[in-house]
């Protein structure tokens, strides 16, 4: 402690604790019992941490025994112990699943202060130093219980580590690392693992789908965009779950003409089907919509997850869908988007062809039939000569598809607006790179923080697209150099380098004849080696509209190179209107409301604040680690420091907040926790052990349904014990350490 920034009310109990410091730094062996016993302590805890102290460096561990209260049940007492005081109860536990080994032996050491009112100090009652059993070395002193304490400073750090996907034995590593080793860490890998599992305990006490919806209200508290939305089922278990935040409707706003979904599996411990919604921006990254939590994958599910897509984004239809061949999908976009464009994958399509063509010609025909850019009427006669030749008119998975052909032949999709996307392979490296936070063992309140994780980490992607396409100029390599610079000018660096390459194309075309007719002149051009090729493109000289029949800019949203012929022979500077989408621009999103600012969280501030601090100070850790004097030096100015904050914690109103908003958050919407489902991509669980939902017993009396803690017939109190005789509370929380919980850690795992 800082004895300059102490207050004058105070100096008693400085001399106090300097008394009982100074006393220890003489050495255990000049301590006399005649100087313990006439040790002073400022608090019932500044006595615990004397003899906490003392038994370390002794070489034994201390539990709390007695303690005795007045009338106004204010303490006026209290007693410590050896660890190994007192014999086991019961030698034998038949009900036991597992033996515990004997750790009492009948030690007498032990150690009392009691409060004198007319000091107002704590004052040593009773002193027993001596042990009937050996003592431990300093080297395992670590192992003792009441040594292996996990300090809030730590605490935050293995959460910081934790929360950001850091593995637990990865987390340990690091914090040995940093202490200097095993026996300077101050708790074990078990002792760590508890915790870990103490915090995801506590954090879902009131049910994993209570806390997880909590979640989801706390967001929506502090971003009035935020959107979520749920079912449950006739037990009143969670059953469908559909959400978005802000940024995502903002996106959709922009960029939700072209929508693609999929499902993807093994996300969550209740092997729940994760929808996904994806688009795409105007830097041809994917963005996300929206996700949905399913309880099956039907019809009427899906068409649940559409309809709050709408309703979030204010009723704004997609021009084109793009999703795999599933039958429920496919109907649940026709109920309710029955206007878009529905589009299936084509990586997909080519797998089942594969799988229901054996003949390797007539797949090698299907193939060139889905992707070959032709009119309709030449992909009938493609389909006509590939049937017949090969006698295909009764193959019933070809009718089938043929039956489907508008929402797979490219020949069909000329024309309509699908932003490149030809297949559901975004969907797929979105499912591949969630499957990086997420697994089969995630809990619904851990998957809602994973999944904002890798959300923050694709939006930071599109910021430093953003900086790359506004600061960064590209090279222009075309002779049209001032459309090239217009178009450097305006499109994202990613649409720029599509439409310079048809800049470039642009050259390989030539212009046969025009007709004028009506102040619309039609252009009809061939191409360089293919004479029998024709194209016509409509150019009005009033507006500068321009139209080609290729139909890529209706396709793709950019000019082909026919339009750029047109704009060389017309002589045109710039890229004229009609021939630019705004959704590629630099500017799309400028239009749009700016970001929500959201009222951020105590615990994100609080985190934040940590990681500030903790990158500033690791300069100062690093240049004093590198001599004796600043060593030394650096650790009397971290303590002076460290006692400095402790008080200004502990007389801040965020001391007292901390305590009660965990509970204050809490949503109480009694909603139960979801039933393990059975998916379409859940294949051969019957017969895979992980697949089955383990029943957590009671290791007292092996039973369903409580835990040892709360076992009837061996019911554990967990507060102070009166009465030394009882089986007594430890130095450290009840939670660390408890076999119960590292058993339930591993079942988590």
């Amino acid at each position: 402690m800082d004895h300059d920034m102490e207050t004058e009310g105070n100096t008693d109990s400085i001399d106090v604790e300097k008394h009982w410091s100074t006393v220890l730094e003489k050495g255990i062996d000049q301590l006399t019992d005649a100087q313990i016993t006439s040790l002073k302590f400022s608090s019932l805890d500044d006595g615990g941490e004397f003899y906490n102290t003392y038994a370390k460096l002794v070489g034994f561990s201390i539990r709390k025994d007695e303690i005795k209260r007045n009338k106004n049940n204010i303490v006026t007492s209290r007693r410590w112990v050896c660890a190994k005081e007192g014999f086991r109860k019961n030698e034998a536990n038949l009900n036991c699943m597992r033996e515990r080994p004997i750790t009492r032996c009948g030690c007498k050491a032990a150690f009392r202060i009691r409060f004198e009112p007319q000091s107002g100090e704590w004052v040593v009652g009773e002193f027993k130093r001596e042990h009937n059993h050996d003592l431990v070395p300093q080297f395992e002193t670590q192992f003792l219980r009441s040594h292996r304490t996990i300090k809030d400073s730590d605490k935050a750090q293995i959460i910081a580590l934790h929360n950001v996907g850091v593995k637990s034995n990865q987390i340990m590593d690091h914090m040995i690392q940093q202490a200097g080793g095993y026996e300077n860490i101050g708790f074990t890998p078990k002792d760590l693992y508890n915790y870990l599992a103490a915090i995801r305990s506590n954090s879902t006490r009131d049910g994993d789908a209570e806390c997880a919806l909590a979640y989801l209200q706390a967001k929506a508290d502090m971003d009035s965009s935020f959107f979520f939305q749920y079912t449950v089922d006739e037990e009143n278990r969670l059953a469908n779950l559909f959400w978005t935040d802000s940024q995502s409707r903002l996106d959709y706003a922009c960029f939700g003409d072209v929508v693609a979904f999929d499902t993807t599996y093994k996300t969550n411990v209740y092997k729940k089907p994760l929808v996904i919604l994806v688009g795409v921006n105007h830097h041809q990254q994917t963005i996300v919509f929206g996700f949905g939590l399913l309880v099956d994958e039907i019809v009427e599910t899906y068409t649940w997850v559409l309809q709050n897509l709408l309703v979030a984004m204010n009723n704004k239809t997609p021009i084109s869908v793009v999703t795999d061949g599933d039958k429920a999908m496919s109907k649940a976009i026709k109920t309710v988007f029955p206007k878009s464009r529905h589009r299936l994958c084509v990586w997909h399509l080519e797998r089942n062809a594969f799988a229901n063509l054996q003949d390797k010609e007539v797949y090698e025909s299907f193939i060139r039939c889905m992707v070959r850019y032709v009119t309709p009427d030449e992909f009938e006669d493609m389909w006509k000569k590939m049937v017949d030749n090969c006698h295909l008119h009764n193959h019933e998975w070809l009718h089938e598809m043929y039956g489907k052909k508008m929402k797979w032949a490219e020949a069909y999709m000329r024309g309509h607006f699908f932003s490149g996307c030809r297949s559901t392979q975004r969907c797929e490296v979105m499912n591949a790179f969630l499957n990086r936070f997420l697994d089969r063992k995630t809990r619904l309140y851990e998957l809602f923080q994973q999944v904002d994780r890798a959300l923050s980490r694709i939006r930071h992607n599109e910021t430093g697209a953003d900086f790359s396409s506004n600061y960064t100029e590209p090279i222009l390599i075309t002779g049209l150099a001032e459309i090239e610079k217009h178009a450097a000018a305006i499109f994202t660096r990613e649409i720029f380098s599509m439409v310079q390459e048809e800049l470039l194309n642009e050259q390989k075309f030539i212009v046969l004849y025009y007709i004028d007719k009506e102040g619309y002149l039609t252009y009809t051009l061939s191409q360089y080696a293919s004479p029998d090729s024709r194209w016509e493109v409509v150019y009005c000289q009033d507006d500068q509209s321009m139209k080609c029949s290729c139909l890529l800019f209706e396709s793709y949203g950019y000019p082909c190179g026919h339009l750029f012929a047109i704009m060389k022979v017309e002589h045109l500077k710039q890229i004229p209107p009609s021939c630019i989408m705004n959704r590629w621009l630099k500017t799309a999103k400028s239009d749009l409301p700016c970001k929500l600012e959201s009222q951020m969280s105590p615990d994100i501030i609080r985190m934040a604040r940590f990681s500030a601090l903790s990158a500033s100070c690791s300069q100062m850790c690093y240049f004093g680690s590198r001599t004796t004097q600043g060593f030394e030096e650096l650790k009397v100015e971290i303590a002076k420091l460290t006692r400095r904050m402790e008080e200004l914690y502990n007389s801040s109103k965020e001391a007292a907040e901390d305590g009660i908003r965990t509970a204050s958050n809490k949503a109480n919407l009694n909603v139960r926790d979801p039933a393990i489902v059975k998916t379409k991509g859940d294949h051969g669980s019957t017969s895979n052990n992980h697949s089955r939902a383990k029943v957590r017993r009671c290791s007292s009396c092996n039973n369903a349904g409580h835990t040892r803690r709360t076992c009837p017939s061996t019911h554990i109190q967990q507060g102070e014990h009166v009465d030394g005789d009882n089986a007594p509370e430890s130095m450290e929380h009840p939670a660390v350490g408890s076999p119960d919980l590292e058993t339930n850690y591993y079942n988590f795992l």
